[in-house]
């Protein structure tokens, strides 16, 4: 008797322990979801923090899109008034003075000094040698004294000889010259004349200064040019307000 009663007592403390130990699936249920919930609840905010950066970066993305779009129908418009000036001083030719001693030639308001391409460059390169460097830092000390208020064309022309040793840089000489002028302009503007008086560009072979049927006529063609205009008039006044002027051709023929 004894023993049996040690025995049941025995038992019924095992399925004590047992009960106290082991929990009910409902509650493990839960407290699953429950860790659950706080793992998608730390996710949410992660992800609405990111969320929230990313609206920003795509505010400001737009902001910059729409101030460079601004920017660049401004640039436009400059160059469209500009080119528009040029072709207007070339069909209405005046009386070309004779060029300086410094080298400068002028047509009524307009003034430009003709740097010699084979100075500045190798045969079929648009990389500045180092003696052109040295003139173009005499060009700038010019702009900077006589031209301050001007404003400054770099045009790059060339002769009409097709591109034959560096035809794998170049489509042709009009980019051969347009890569020449951006080649001058930036070292301008290295050399400290600011970027917003300046403009770019390359006509190739289209407007010689001489004939293209000898060697001397090739050679004085092969140029850029640094133009000075005058400056544009104010923002809101338009081109054609502007009051008329003598336009010579900027490239004499």
């Amino acid at each position: 008797m004894r023993m049996s009663r040690w025995m049941v007592l025995g038992v019924s403390g095992l399925l004590l322990t047992w009960n106290v130990g082991c929990k009910n699936p409902d509650q493990v249920q839960i407290e699953t979801m429950q860790g659950r919930i706080a793992e998608l609840q730390t996710e949410n905010q992660r992800l609405s923090e990111e969320n929230q950066g990313l609206r920003e970066r795509l505010a400001r993305a737009i902001s910059e899109r729409d101030a460079a779009i601004a920017r660049a129908n401004s640039l436009q418009q400059q160059v469209n008034d500009l080119m528009s000036q040029l072709a207007a001083a070339r069909a209405m030719p005046a009386p070309i003075e004779q060029p300086r001693s410094d080298g400068w030639e002028r047509a009524g308001v307009y003034e430009w000094l003709p740097l010699d391409a084979d100075f500045l460059f190798d045969s079929g390169r648009a990389d500045l040698k180092s003696e052109g460097r040295a003139r173009l830092q005499e060009v700038v000390s010019t702009l900077n004294s006589r031209y301050g208020d001007k404003q400054v064309w770099v045009l790059g022309h060339t002769d009409t000889d097709p591109i034959r040793a560096t035809r794998n840089l170049w489509k042709d000489n009009l980019d051969l010259s347009a890569n020449r002028a951006m080649t001058v302009y930036r070292e301008l503007m290295n050399m400290g004349i600011r970027p917003e008086r300046m403009i770019a560009g390359g006509q190739g072979e289209f407007f010689p200064r001489a004939s293209n049927a000898n060697r001397a006529g090739k050679a004085q063609n092969r140029r850029v040019e640094i133009i000075v205009v005058p400056p544009r008039p104010a923002t809101g006044t338009s081109a054609s307000a502007a009051p008329a002027r003598e336009s010579p051709s900027l490239s004499s023929e």
